[in-house]
């Protein structure tokens, strides 16, 4: 989910392996020319954000098949799951060994998070900020728990988070 760490975690997980960080997000961005998710969002609204995605998304795996000795962690925008062309690539990655990593948190924990840096992240519904998260959460989760092979709590600060997936990626 947004908001929930991923590309602060994302990076310090790379930094920490000594691997390159992707976030799925500035990917699109950078296939569109666009600056802005806000923005994306308000030209071609959620469909054409997620059509982006998915292209995005193939690329990037398309490259990885070239170059399967490069480790990469790659942070997915928390829509791109319930996307079904996004959800079957990252199925198929998931079956070809990738460890696929969920980071979770409360929704109100999420709200807060947000109220405080908002980003450029645009709104989904037209339900206040919790409401949005609460809802959109159960709508995808189980998206993310068939695709997930650990869950790591989110809401503990991104050093702690980092430690706990570099124990997974031990085993």
């Amino acid at each position: 989910m947004r908001g929930v760490g991923k590309t602060t975690v994302g990076t310090l997980l790379a930094h920490r392996m000594g691997i390159e960080f992707i976030d799925l997000d500035a990917l699109v961005l950078s296939r569109l020319g666009a600056t802005s998710v806000r923005a994306v969002f308000e030209h071609s609204a959620e469909r054409g954000w997620r059509a982006a995605e998915a292209s995005a998304l193939t690329a990037f795996m398309t490259d990885c098949r070239g170059s399967p000795a490069t480790a990469r962690i790659l942070a997915v925008g928390g829509g791109a799951p319930s996307d079904a062309g996004c959800f079957e690539l990252l199925q198929n990655a998931k079956a070809d060994g990738w460890r696929i990593v969920q980071i979770t948190a409360d929704p109100s924990v999420l709200a807060a998070r947000l109220h405080a840096n908002m980003g450029d992240r645009a709104a989904l519904t037209n339900l206040g900020l919790l409401e949005e998260l609460t809802r959109l959460t159960a709508e995808r989760q189980l998206f993310y728990d068939e695709l997930s092979g650990e869950k790591v709590d989110g809401s503990a600060d991104p050093a702690s988070v980092v430690e706990s997936i570099l124990r997974f990626a031990a085993r």
